[in-house]
C-alpha cells in the first residue's frame, strides 16, 4: 500500500513538467503574428541583470571592441541638423563682409551679409535693433561751451550738481538728452539768439545754462519755489559768471561762456503772463493739477510763442486747456536713475492779434513784459560784471539760511500781535 501513493505522485509530477516544457515550446497566438523581419526592442523593464554569455562570445566581443561603426540618424534629425548649420554659418560671418546702414526715419538697421544664396544673388538681412530710449543711435554733438559749463557745475557741486540722489524727481537730464531737445527747439522753434526762454521750476538751473550758451539766447531765466534748489542754482550760476569774467579778461573765445541769465526764488503764479518769453519750458513731472490749470491761464493770456513739457496731448489740451498744437516729440533720460520721459514741443494754436488786444499792457524794451520778470531782464541787459557781483552777494546773503515756511497759523497770529500793538 506504500508503493501505490508514490507511484500516482511520480506520475503527476512527470505529467506537470511535461505540462510545462510543451508550453514552452508551442507559440502564443501573439508570438504566431510576429515575424522574423519585425524586430521588437526589449521592455524598458527588463531584469537588470544580463544574461550570462559563453566564452566563446565574451572573446568575440572583446575583438570587435575597437570597430566604429558608423551612426545613422532619421530624416528629421538629418534636417534639424542642417537647420541648425545652416543658422550658425550665417552667424559666423566676418565682420568684414557685412555693412550697416541706417535707415533716414531710423525704424531699421539693415544688415547685408557678403553672401550668396543658391541662385548667386546677395542676401540682406534687416534687423530691427532697439535701444533703452528708441533705436536712434545718431551721435550727438556737445557744443565745447556747453560742455564746458557742465565740467564747472560737476567739479563745483559733484554728484548734487546733477548726478546725485532726487535728479529725475527734479528733472536733471543729461547733457545728451538736453542737447537733443536744443536742437529740436531750434529746428522746430526758431530758438535763437534773439529768443527769450524762462524754465518754470528751474532747480539747479541745468537747462538755462545750457540755452544760454547754445544758441546763446538774449534772456535765459529761471524761477524756482524750493529755497535750497535755488540756491543750489544760484551757486552753480555764480562759478559759471566767474568763469565768464576770467574769459573776458584773458579773450579767449573759442569756449566763450554766455552771461544772459538769471535765477529768481519765487511762485511763478505771482505772475499774470508769461511775456517776455518766446519760450516757455517746464519739467512738469511733478507739477499739481491746480498749477497745469493756472499755467494754461497764463499761457493763453500770453504771446509766448512755444511750450516745452514732459506730457502728452492728452492732458496738456484736452485736460488743462492750453491753447497749443503738437509739433514733435523725443525720448530722453534722466541722472541718478534709469528713468526716462518723453519731451514734448507744442506751439500756439490760437489767434495772436485778440492776444495782443487783451493780453499784458505793460512793457521793457518796447517788448510787453510782466512785472514780475522786468527787473531780472534789466539786471541781464546791465553787463556781465553786475550781474555775477549782483549773484555773489545773493549766495553769501542766503546760504546756509533756511526760509521758514508761512502758514495760515502765522498769519492769524502776526495779525493778531499787530492788532494788540494798534490798540
Amino acid at each position: 500500500m506504500s508503493t501505490t501513493p508514490r507511484k500516482s505522485g511520480r506520475n503527476k509530477m512527470g505529467k506537470a513538467s511535461s505540462a510545462a516544457a510543451s508550453a514552452t515550446a508551442t507559440p502564443t497566438k501573439r508570438s504566431q503574428h510576429i515575424t522574423q523581419d519585425d524586430a521588437i526592442e526589449p521592455d524598458s523593464k527588463s531584469p537588470r541583470t544580463p544574461s550570462k554569455r559563453s566564452a566563446s562570445a565574451r572573446s568575440a566581443s572583446r575583438d570587435t571592441a575597437n570597430l566604429v561603426t558608423p551612426v545613422t540618424f532619421s530624416a528629421v534629425a538629418l534636417e534639424k541638423k542642417s537647420v541648425k548649420k545652416s543658422i550658425s554659418s550665417a552667424a559666423k560671418t566676418s565682420s568684414a563682409r557685412r555693412s550697416l546702414s541706417m535707415s533716414d526715419n531710423g525704424d531699421a538697421i539693415k544688415l547685408a551679409v557678403g553672401k550668396s544664396d543658391e541662385r548667386g544673388e546677395e542676401t540682406n538681412l534687416v534687423a530691427k535693433k532697439k535701444l533703452p530710449f528708441g533705436i536712434d543711435t545718431k551721435p550727438i554733438d556737445i557744443p565745447p561751451n556747453v560742455q564746458r559749463v557742465y565740467n564747472i557745475v560737476q567739479r563745483h557741486t559733484g554728484s548734487i550738481g546733477g548726478n546725485g540722489h532726487g535728479g529725475a524727481i527734479y528733472g536733471e537730464l543729461t547733457i545728451g538728452s538736453m542737447q537733443k531737445m536744443t536742437n529740436l527747439m531750434i529746428e522746430h522753434t526758431g530758438l535763437s539768439k534773439e529768443s527769450r526762454f524762462i524754465d518754470v521750476g528751474c532747480g539747479l538751473g541745468k537747462p538755462n545754462l545750457h540755452v544760454a550758451q547754445y544758441p546763446g539766447v538774449d534772456f535765459s531765466y529761471g524761477i524756482e519755489m524750493e529755497h535750497v534748489r535755488w540756491m543750489l542754482g544760484m551757486s552753480n550760476l555764480e562759478h559759471v559768471l566767474k568763469a565768464a569774467v576770467e574769459d573776458e579778461v584773458h579773450g579767449i573765445e573759442t569756449t566763450k561762456i554766455g552771461c544772459n541769465l538769471y535765477f529768481s526764488h519765487g511762485d511763478i503764479t505771482e505772475a499774470t503772463f508769461f511775456d517776455p518769453f518766446t519760450h516757455v519750458y517746464m519739467f512738469d513731472i511733478g507739477f499739481p493739477p491746480r498749477l497745469f490749470l493756472e499755467l494754461a491761464e497764463m499761457y493763453n493770456k500770453s504771446q509766448s510763442g512755444y511750450l516745452i513739457c514732459y506730457h502728452g496731448p492728452k492732458l496738456m489740451i484736452e485736460e488743462y486747456g492750453f491753447n497749443v498744437e503738437l509739433v514733435t516729440q523725443t525720448h530722453t533720460s534722466m541722472h541718478g536713475s534709469a528713468e526716462g520721459h518723453t519731451g514734448y514741443i507744442y506751439r500756439r494754436n490760437n489767434n495772436i492779434k485778440a492776444i495782443k488786444a487783451a493780453g499784458c499792457k505793460t512793457q521793457f524794451h518796447g517788448v510787453p513784459c510782466d512785472p514780475l520778470f522786468a527787473k531780472a531782464w534789466e539786471m541781464c541787459r546791465g553787463g556781465l560784471t553786475t550781474l555775477s557781483e549782483f549773484t555773489t552777494n545773493e549766495v553769501d546773503k542766503h546760504w546756509g539760511v533756511s526760509k521758514k515756511r508761512v502758514t495760515r497759523s502765522d498769519t492769524k497770529s502776526r495779525s493778531a500781535d499787530k492788532e494788540k500793538k494798534s490798540e
